[in-house]
């Protein structure tokens, strides 16, 4: 349970001392304290400005794409409107090359390492990371929340920036200096938490009070950081799809005139002229020209009828300019997102490693980005973690190490002659560190010692073993002589040689 502590409230005013970066962080004086007036101004700014962008952002992924809000065409014209999900498709694949292999967390402390080992299978951590690292590629930014459970163990989750930021102090470091998560209970009041070092402060705008923010409690905090930690996808927080929607929005356009213009051919008029109809057939078919699809006009009464004409009205085709157009489109999608696309004819077959590295070398680089910005948020998530755990030393978080490893595809085949080709010119361990498929080169090299000498103890056992079920005659054929003539080199003087002939006599 929470304790409870008692702290002077904040001041009930507005002093606008905060100021908002180009890339949507805010930052305030380290050496003064907020007031419910600047965080409400906060708050209101996250809500109404950056919150507004990360729904149009999870919008784009879930597929509701600006193109489904167009003004509706006339009832008689083909409407169709199309979405290549293409936010879903780049989020999830990146994201599947980026964590799609567990992070690997090492330490030299082999207690907290079995610690670490426990801890992340109990709090389902892979899948922390994985959803920390999908809204980060969505939204720019994510963030883990650290708690401890009714037994004071320690917990982490995801924690959503569309309702999560924090607040920087304006010292050269940027330290952070308060951590916000808000909402609204079920009588629509506004609930704020607002957590700095040592404290978590909560309160309630319920609009009957004078006061911008009623404080209604506050906790202790156990850890030595705010127990939020922002991930973000890159220094400017910019989303994995933020330089392509303009791109997605026009796909999205072609392919729907495209679908339009397959409906405009499969519904095309039928023109029937000098057919010699009666007139009131003719008027008619011409009043009900949208239903009947067929226009019909007879020529002039000049005494000499003229050829009879029936076929379907074409408009002008630009179906090669269309495919250019979503060709290109795909095409500058895929290089401005440097996400690999796997249709690409490059993939085609059996490709060489060489091929393969320099079609994902750009998403490599870009997940190698992302690595360093998640290794300083993983080890401030473990930072918080070893400070409640009892008996260990609450300074292990500076020693882990965290390995990413990008879910490459490899070509087994050059791997295998490579390993060939340098095994004995450069030392066992540091080949090993070149193998992709291998997580632990010491692990592998005690586990592959272990094995040979396992062998060596059944080959041995087993020679024992046909040795102990022979007879003398059959030890003496098969040129084995008794333990001590062995080690002393002297002939046995048997009745035949080891060929199985007959000694002659000794000499």
């Amino acid at each position: 349970m929470a304790l409870e502590i008692d702290v002077p409230e904040l001041e009930n005013k507005v002093l606008n001392n905060a100021q908002i970066t180009h890339n949507g962080t805010f930052i305030f004086p380290a050496d003064e304290d907020i007031t419910t007036g600047d965080l409400v101004s906060l708050i209101d700014y996250h809500r109404l400005h950056i919150r507004t962008q990360y729904l149009k952002d999870r919008k784009y992924y879930e597929g509701d794409h600006d193109i489904m809000h167009k003004a509706s065409k006339a009832p008689y014209k083909p409407d169709n409107r199309l979405v290549i999900n293409f936010p879903r498709k780049a989020v999830t694949s990146f994201n599947g090359f980026f964590i799609g292999t567990p992070v690997k967390i090492d330490s030299t402390d082999k207690k907290a390492d079995d610690y670490i080992s426990t801890w992340t299978n109990v709090n389902n951590f892979e899948d922390v990371n994985s959803e920390v690292s999908k809204e980060a590629s969505m939204y720019g930014r994510a963030y883990y929340f650290v708690y401890q459970d009714e037994q004071g163990n320690p917990c982490v989750v995801p924690s959503s920036p569309l309702d999560t930021f924090l607040i920087y102090d304006d010292t050269i470091a940027r330290n952070v200096k308060y951590g916000v998560h808000y909402s609204y209970n079920v009588k629509d009041e506004l609930m704020v938490s607002l957590m700095s070092v040592g404290q978590d402060r909560e309160f309630v705008m319920n609009g009957k009070s004078d006061n911008y923010l009623d404080q209604v409690g506050v906790y202790a905090l156990p850890y030595p950081i705010v127990p939020i930690i922002e991930a973000v996808e890159n220094e400017e927080r910019l989303s994995l799809c933020h330089d392509i929607v303009t791109l997605i929005d026009a796909l999205d356009k072609a392919m729907s005139e495209k679908a339009n213009d397959v409906d405009y051919f499969a519904d095309a008029y039928m023109k029937i002229i000098n057919a010699y109809l009666p007139e009131e057939e003719v008027k008619k078919f011409n009043q009900h020209l949208r239903d009947e699809r067929m226009v019909v006009v007879n020529g002039a009464d000049n005494g000499a009828e003229a050829d009879t004409q029936v076929d379907f009205m074409e408009k002008p085709s630009a179906d090669e300019t269309q495919e250019h157009l979503v060709d290109r489109l795909v095409d500058y999608i895929y290089q401005i997102a440097n996400v690999v696309n796997l249709n690409d004819e490059a993939f085609a077959g059996n490709p060489a490693g060489v091929t393969l590295k320099l079609k994902y070398q750009p998403m490599k680089d870009m997940a190698d980005v992302k690595a360093n910005k998640f290794k300083k948020s993983l080890r401030d998530v473990f930072r918080c973690v070893f400070s409640v755990v009892p008996g260990m030393n609450p300074d292990v978080w500076q020693d882990l190490t965290f390995r990413f490893t990008q879910s490459t595809p490899q070509n087994l085949l050059e791997l295998a002659q490579a390993y060939s080709y340098f095994y004995g010119k450069i030392s066992t361990k540091l080949l090993l560190q070149q193998m992709p498929f291998v997580d632990d080169p010491d692990e592998a090299m005690a586990e592959f010692k272990k094995e040979n000498q396992d062998t060596q103890q059944q080959t041995g056992g087993m020679v024992q073993q046909i040795l102990g079920n022979m007879t003398d005659q059959q030890k003496q054929k098969g040129g084995v002589g008794n333990a001590a003539n062995a080690q002393s080199g002297k002939a046995t003087n048997s009745a035949t040689n080891q060929f199985g002939r007959p000694n002659g006599p000794t000499k």
